[in-house]
C-alpha cells in the first residue's frame, strides 16, 4: 500500500512537474517580469500554447503565451456586477433561468469579449458575448458536474429541442 501511495504522488508530481517543463522560458520569464508577484501559478499547454493559471492583487487570472514567450490573450475573472450591464441583460434574454456562477474579461488581439460561465439545475454551460452585448458563441458540449463526478449535457439550442421532439 506504501509503495502504490508513493508511486501514485511520484506520478502526480511528475505530470506537473512534465507540464511546466514543456513551457518555453520565454515564456516564463515574460510571465515572472509582468507579474512577479504572482501566486498560485499553474501552468498548462494548451494546444500549441501556454496557459499559465494565478492570483495577482487578489484577482484571479490567467494568460495564454504562444512558443515565443507573446501574450496571446489575458483573461481576469469579474464579480458578476463587474459585467457590463449590457452583457447581463443579454444573459437574461437569451438564457431565461439560468443563473451567472462565474464570469471573466478576455482580452485577444485587441478585442475583449465577457465569458458568462451559466449554471441552471445541474446543467453547466459558457457563454461568449461581445462588448455591446451580442452572443457570439455558446457551449453546448457535455461537461463533468465537479462536485458529484456525473456527466451531463449541456443546453440545446431551440431549434435542436424542435428537431427532438418531432422525431419522437
Amino acid at each position: 500500500m506504501k509503495k502504490l501511495l508513493i508511486v501514485a504522488l511520484a506520478l502526480f508530481v511528475g505530470t506537473i512537474y512534465g507540464q511546466e517543463s514543456k513551457v518555453p522560458d520565454r515564456a516564463k520569464t515574460k510571465f515572472n517580469a509582468l507579474y512577479p508577484n504572482a501566486e498560485k501559478v499553474k501552468w498548462d499547454v494548451e494546444d500549441n500554447n501556454y496557459e499559465v493559471g494565478f492570483e495577482a492583487d487578489d484577482v484571479e487570472m490567467s494568460l495564454l503565451f504562444n512558443a515565443k514567450g507573446n501574450v496571446v490573450e489575458v483573461e481576469t475573472a469579474l464579480e458578476e456586477d463587474d459585467l457590463p450591464s449590457v452583457v447581463e441583460k443579454s444573459v437574461e434574454k437569451n438564457f431565461k433561468g439560468w443563473e451567472i456562477k462565474e464570469a471573466a474579461k478576455i482580452v485577444r488581439d485587441g478585442k475583449t469579449t465577457y465569458e458568462a460561465e451559466l449554471k441552471k439545475g445541474n446543467r453547466k454551460m459558457d457563454a461568449i458575448f461581445t462588448q455591446g452585448g451580442k452572443l457570439i458563441k455558446k457551449n453546448t458540449n457535455v461537461e463533468k458536474d465537479e462536485e458529484n463526478g456525473k456527466s451531463e449535457k449541456g443546453e440545446k439550442g431551440e431549434k435542436d429541442e424542435e428537431n427532438e421532439k418531432e422525431e419522437k
